[in-house]
């Protein structure tokens, strides 16, 4: 009977995200672009899929005082294959638990893909990533929402 009880609070535990988007209402967008080889349509692409997700989840954009959306490419090039560190986080100002209730910046979410491309699949492949990681984030403000 331990040994079930134990299971079923493990696979409960697994199925709760570590983050919480409850409550968000509002969140600008923001690229961190460290890639030397990438094309300006495509960071123009990622904050028009930032926008749509967002909105589409009946999330507020360009609104002063929000939380940020910002997703970070970083990347290790080796011999024309290139090792993209895609980050997408969402940061904003908060209020500690402290005695003294201090506000801080915290990262309220967080969600990464490490991705492995050519340099001719370079766009599309972080494309990809980012509706992984976009997809992850909306499906985690729908659970929240519940």
């Amino acid at each position: 009977m331990k040994i079930l009880f134990f299971l079923l609070f493990t696979l409960s535990l697994q199925a709760a995200g570590f983050w919480t988007l409850t409550g968000l209402q509002k969140a600008n967008i923001y690229v961190a672009n460290d890639l030397s080889y990438i094309k300006p349509e495509t960071i123009k692409t990622i904050k028009i899929k930032m926008a749509t997700m967002l909105k589409s989840n009946g999330i507020l954009t360009h609104q002063q005082d929000s939380p940020t959306l910002m997703i970070k490419l970083e990347e290790i090039s080796n011999d024309g294959v290139y090792y993209v560190y895609v980050k997408l986080a969402l940061g904003e100002e908060v209020q500690t638990f402290r005695a003294d209730k201090s506000a801080t910046f915290a990262l309220t979410y967080d969600s990464n893909d490490f991705i492995e491309v050519d340099a001719e699949e370079l766009d599309s492949e972080i494309l990809d990533s980012i509706d992984f990681l976009l997809s992850q984030f909306s499906e985690q403000y729908e659970d929240d929402k519940e």
